[in-house]
């Protein structure tokens, strides 16, 4: 709660070297270091995640306000028909029916479906991940984990029986791939959509996003740049 009543702008160089140093230590065990985070991508995490902890912590708010309110609502309509209940059953009207419903807290958690969503999606564009020093202005597909070309000795998840388990890719044919799961187990023929990429691809200064791309499709952007280049 201290991190959330805090000023998105008053983040200062100590938080974001915090953040920075716990990262460091987190790739050195995991032995994952293909992917440097900037101070600036360290910041805008930081901002993110702060929207989203505010946004989830409003929704909660407006949900107890409004049990406090049917809480009240219902002791208020006890009191009116006390009088004339006399011990015997009172029929529920359908609109006291639908409000007591339990369904009542839909749209809550509706809401906090859709800030979920919106912190995924921002996770899977990116941009937090490129380089202050990029200058090539290419984007990734925000879906790039199962849309981007793969390669023999790329890491991924495959999946195996429908749960993903860690594996390398150790074949590429046209749009099938093999892969050699981590306790030596193999897989033939998987679809793209079988298998997720761990690592985003790099796209190099004054190159193209290849995501998508097939090796023809490629090589032929390849050849247009070139002779783009040479006029």
């Amino acid at each position: 709660l201290n991190f959330l009543d805090a000023d998105p702008s008053s983040y200062d160089d100590k938080l974001v070297n915090f953040v920075a140093g716990l990262c460091s230590d987190v790739s050195e065990v995991t032995g994952d270091s293909a992917n440097t985070l900037t101070p600036s991508s360290i910041r805008e995490a930081l901002e993110r995640i702060h929207s989203f902890g505010t946004a989830v912590l409003d929704i909660h708010r407006d949900m107890y306000l409004a049990a406090i309110e049917e809480g009240r609502l219902r002791t208020s309509e006890a009191a009116m028909t006390a009088h004339v209940s006399s011990g015997k059953k009172t029929l529920i009207t359908p609109e006291r029916m639908q409000r007591l419903s339990l369904f009542r807290v839909r749209p809550f958690f509706e809401q906090l479906d859709a800030a979920k969503k919106e912190l995924a999606a921002w996770s899977l564009e990116g941009g937090a991940l490129v380089d202050d020093s990029s200058s090539s202005g290419a984007k990734l597909d925000p879906n790039w984990q199962f849309t981007a070309q793969l390669k023999v000795g790329d890491e991924v998840e495959a999946d195996l029986g429908g749960a993903f388990f860690e594996a390398k890719v150790s074949k590429v044919a046209g749009s099938f791939f093999d892969v050699i799961f981590f306790d030596g187990d193999r897989a033939d023929g998987l679809e793209r959509s079988q298998i997720k990429l761990l690592k985003p691809p790099v796209i190099a200064e004054d190159d193209f996003d290849t995501t998508g791309m097939t090796a023809k499709e490629i090589k032929k952007m390849r050849k247009k740049l070139e002779k783009k280049r040479r006029k």
